[in-house]
């Protein structure tokens, strides 16, 4: 007669129920937001305003730089890289127009010292409007005369003239002398320039 042989049995354990994960209801999950870890929270998203022209410059270059920070992470927001573009173009535009009128500025009034001839000079669109004559002698020059053609008398360039030419024989350390009454004229006109007349 054979025997069957024993088998200890042990007890079945109940699966316990543990906590529902994202999985367990696939309809809950949220494919399309980019998966948050911890301390993933970048910078705040600036905001824009609706019409940018409307901002100063200084106001703009700020934007930029926090626009640029939150590009600068994993999972940019939509449409932060529109509106830093729109941003950076703004600014190249009013930074090409103030070298424009710079340069414009540039070409349309230009003082030169002319040794040659003993005189300061001032030109305007390329044509010598006006001029200073003067001397030097131990380290004073004497503004003798200032000449401006008929044409500019009335244009506002006379004042131009002479305060160059103040300033540029402050600049080399020389103690201008105002011999020529339009000179004396300015001085009175502009006190604050009487600081360079040496005294007595």
């Amino acid at each position: 007669m054979s025997v069957a042989p024993l088998t200890l049995a042990t007890p079945s354990r109940r699966a316990e129920p543990g906590p529902p994960t994202a999985w367990s209801d696939p309809d809950a999950v949220d494919f399309s937001a980019p998966p948050e870890t911890q301390g993933s929270r970048g910078p705040e998203v600036p905001e824009v305003p609706r019409d940018l022209a409307a901002a100063t410059t200084r106001e703009l270059r700020i934007l930029c730089n926090q626009l640029y920070r939150v590009l600068d992470t994993d999972f940019p927001p939509f449409g932060v890289q529109e509106d830093y573009e729109d941003v950076v173009e703004l600014l190249a535009h009013r930074e090409a127009r103030a070298a424009e009128r710079t340069e414009s500025e540039n070409l349309r009034e230009k003082f030169r010292d002319n040794p040659v001839n003993s005189r300061f000079e001032l030109f305007h669109d390329g044509t010598m409007v006006g001029y200073v004559k003067y001397d030097m002698r131990a380290g004073r020059i004497r503004l003798l005369e200032t000449v401006v053609g008929p044409a500019y008398r009335q244009s506002g360039l006379e004042p131009v003239l002479v305060r160059q030419a103040l300033l540029s024989a402050h600049r080399r350390r020389l103690a201008p002398i105002p011999y020529c009454q339009h000179v004396q004229a300015f001085l009175t006109e502009h006190p604050q320039f009487q600081a360079l007349i040496p005294v007595g």
